[in-house]
């Protein structure tokens, strides 16, 4: 089972038997993906499958910015920095001061913080893809705040892998925010102004599928290796290369061509994550924190929600869907839990926990809303039918 082709084609089978389980019981398809990495890891050990990962979160990453409008983005950027600072509010303070309680130093504490801090891009756009749920109100203020996490998330990783080789000083961690900001302004000119070149070259050479596969993939992996070059994610390079194609005139043409290299790639990623995950370390004592964190870092993320949904205008209904859309943590959490071997197999069993409630809840979010918001019954009316009627 050593070469390239024997480990693709028992992925592959293991892929296509576990979308037939997720379709014959109507369950969502990621958690089955998970699982089936796990299972396969019992017996094969494989060390290669990383850039099944990375491909898989830059594909979903750049679909989801090409349901992006700059144009939106820049009409509502008080709106995602205001959803962006809730979001790390709710969802990182509460969660350091829970682990110092429990008994976890300080450095313990902020890094269980980071990890349960961010929610996983991949899987939640991986689910409001496949639950067709782009549409919805609430995934405006959703995809906001994942791109909020992308960037604090990445920053706070790259202040981590500083700590593990000594305590950074103020000039370090100065210089990644600096690296950030200035990706930010450069990516931002890029999309606004580049946009033209691409649809230029798109008239001149047609819409054959073979030349913009070419196309889209010289950029978005010139995009996600200038954002790697700034120590930023694969993720954000990715989401804004996304965000250049949908501000052309051929977006749905590009959008065509890459959803089934989005499909195959994302169900990839999962696939890996779910063979990073060693049972073996796996011990009783991570029960009780496990379980206070399960149900606390859920809370705040329906908590963020609620709050965002109202900055945006939106229902306490749709603020909850909202919330439930936030639960599923994945890629991050697993990169920072890196930083401390002693907490990734809490992080692996974490991560999967929740990518399994978090898929279901998101599948199931109406049966459980219409539970805490039940509709209310028409009132009959008073009024004759001649009244009714005018007469």
């Amino acid at each position: 089972m050593e070469s390239f082709t024997s480990i693709l084609s028992l992925f592959m089978a293991a892929l296509f038997l576990s979308y037939l389980i997720a379709e014959k019981f109507k369950f969502p398809v990621i958690p089955i993906y998970i699982i089936a990495g796990i299972l396969i890891s019992l017996f094969y050990h494989f060390h290669s499958v990383h850039v099944f990962e990375a491909l898989g979160v830059i594909l979903l990453l750049f679909y989801i910015g090409l349901e992006f409008s700059l144009a939106e983005m820049e009409k509502n950027f008080k709106n995602i920095v205001g959803v962006g600072a809730v979001d790390f509010i709710f969802n990182f303070f509460p969660v350091f001061l829970a682990a110092r309680l429990l008994g976890f130093d300080l450095m313990s504490s902020f890094v269980i913080a980071v990890i349960l801090y961010p929610s996983s891009s991949a899987i939640v756009s991986k689910l409001l893809i496949d639950l067709k749920k782009l549409a919805n109100p609430e995934v405006e203020p959703v995809l906001a705040i994942l791109v909020f996490e992308d960037i604090a998330a990445a920053t706070l990783l790259a202040i981590l892998v500083n700590f593990s080789s000594g305590n950074p000083s103020s000039t370090e961690v100065l210089k990644v925010v600096v690296k950030i900001a200035l990706f930010i302004f450069f990516a931002f000119i890029f999309v606004k102004n580049f946009n033209r070149v691409v649809d230029f070259l798109i008239e001149k050479y047609g819409t054959a599928t073979e030349f913009l596969v070419l196309l889209v993939g010289t950029i978005l992996f010139i995009l996600v290796e200038a954002a790697t070059g700034f120590g930023l994610s694969e993720a954000i390079g990715a989401f804004t290369a996304g965000t250049l194609f949908a501000e052309t005139s051929h977006k749905d043409r590009v959008e065509q061509v890459v959803i089934p290299y989005r499909d195959l790639l994302g169900a990839l990623f999962f696939l890996s994550f779910g063979l990073s995950i060693d049972l073996s370390k796996v011990n009783s004592s991570i029960i009780v924190p496990l379980t206070v964190f399960l149900v606390l870092s859920f809370l705040t993320k329906i908590l963020t929600g609620i709050v965002s949904g109202k900055l945006y205008g939106l229902s306490l209904k749709r603020g909850a869907s909202a919330g439930l859309m936030l639960l599923p943590r994945g890629e991050f959490s697993i990169l920072v839990a890196a930083t401390t071997p002693k907490l990734v197999p809490f992080t692996a069993i974490y991560v999967l926990i929740s990518s399994v409630l978090g898929s279901i809840a998101v599948k199931e979010s109406g049966k459980i809303l219409s539970i805490f918001f039940k509709k209310k019954a028409k009132t009959k009316s008073k009024l004759t039918r001649s009244q009714l009627l005018g007469d």
